[in-house]
């Protein structure tokens, strides 16, 4: 394996591959289980994604944190389910394709082939921090597939952050019994949030009040998800601890389920996520 000078593989866990890297715009972590971003942090600012102390780096177990890959399909299956949830990439060890750098960062280059399902996933990790999965038709017959793009983001208490940019977008809230309805101001945490928007709009603000603001730019996604387990839910999450759900919160490109889109034969969907830093 041919890794330029600021990658690094190594074994946090025997037999489980970590790509871990120190270039001098960032440094950052990706497993190759799930082909997962663990870890991001540009020069001179704090970490950007959260990951649980308690994750548990083991195959078939999905990473808690980072930017878990939900692939084929998001949330349940919507039509077998006997199949895990939000699909098979986050709990495979995906193919190394190649890896390299230039004075903006690094890319990384990951694929993965299951069935009729094909995919690969670039990361790009600089200042910014851009995660593309690409889904490649090769078979004859047309695919649907959904799924998401499953960020953490680390915030300095729940209850401080704001998501902007949601304000008139109808949303299904699932919190006990789904309900549809329309959000009218930014998006607060005071209690367990699980929503998905109709939205395709490219860009979000995450609005940390302690004074950092994310920039998340979206593309291939008809889909927003905003996640948080809040107190009851976490404890009942044995790979986060009980208090955790204060320290992060969920923003997802997403195709959700009833959005989900037909590939045709030969063709290629793109559903990518960048992430900026703002002062």
């Amino acid at each position: 394996m041919n890794l330029p000078r600021s990658i690094k593989r190594t074994e946090p866990e025997d037999g489980y591959p970590v790509f871990e890297i120190e270039h001098p715009t960032c440094s950052g972590k990706v497993a190759l289980h799930g082909a997962q971003v663990m870890s991001w942090k540009p020069v001179d600012e704090e970490e950007v994604l959260y990951l649980s102390p308690k994750a548990v780096f083991r195959e078939g177990k999905a990473i808690r944190g980072g930017i878990p890959v939900c692939w084929p399909w998001f949330s349940e299956h919507p039509s077998d389910e006997t199949v895990p949830s939000h699909g098979i990439a986050r709990t495979r060890f995906w193919d190394f394709v190649e890896a390299a750098e230039n004075d903006q960062g690094v890319v990384l280059k990951f694929a993965m082939r299951e069935g009729i399902w094909s995919a690969e996933i670039i990361i790009k990790m600089g200042e910014d921090l851009e995660v593309m999965l690409k889904t490649i038709n090769t078979n004859e017959i047309p695919i649907l597939i959904s799924g998401a793009l499953h960020s953490y983001f680390a915030v300095s208490d729940i209850e401080q952050v704001r998501v902007v940019k949601l304000e008139g977008v109808e949303c299904t809230d699932l919190v006990g019994t789904p309900t549809k309805r329309k959000q009218d101001t930014p998006v607060e945490f005071k209690r367990e949030v699980d929503a998905i928007y109709e939205s395709s709009d490219p860009v979000l603000l995450v609005d940390d009040l302690s004074g950092r603001t994310l920039l998340i730019e979206k593309t291939g996604s008809p889909s927003t998800v905003l996640w948080n387990p809040w107190a009851e839910k976490a404890k009942a999450l044995e790979d986060l601890p009980d208090d955790g759900y204060r320290d992060f919160c969920c923003v997802e490109a997403a195709i959700a389920n009833d959005r989900a889109e037909i590939v045709m034969p030969g063709q290629m969907q793109v559903l990518s996520t960048r992430i900026v830093v703002e002062e």
